[in-house]
């Protein structure tokens, strides 16, 4: 999965964990003359504090591929100089 790819798919679970809890709030305090249930109140908010650490975590997790990656790269880069370099050394001159 891309860095974009997984980005994308982290900030639409962020969206719909928000707009559940939106839904939530106005079901709850549509029901507040009634009381407030508060055991669905915790469980929401363990619910959305779950969803969220999983989100760092795979956030984390992401960003600690995107600089292997950009270390690959400066590696893999500073190699083909260096051969590009012998490969300009060992060609013979070319009379002119």
């Amino acid at each position: 999965m891309s860095q974009p790819d997984a980005l994308q798919q982290a900030t639409e679970r962020l969206d719909s964990a928000a707009d559940q809890l939106e839904s939530f709030l106005r079901q709850v305090f549509g029901d507040a003359e009634d009381g407030v249930n508060v055991a669905a109140l915790r469980e929401q908010v363990r619910f959305l504090t779950e969803e969220r650490d999983r989100l760092l975590r795979d956030l984390d997790a992401e960003k600690n591929r995107v600089r292997r990656l950009k270390t690959a790269n400066e590696e893999v880069s500073d190699r083909l100089e260096a051969v590009m370099a012998t490969l300009k050394d060992l060609m013979p001159a070319v009379p002119g």
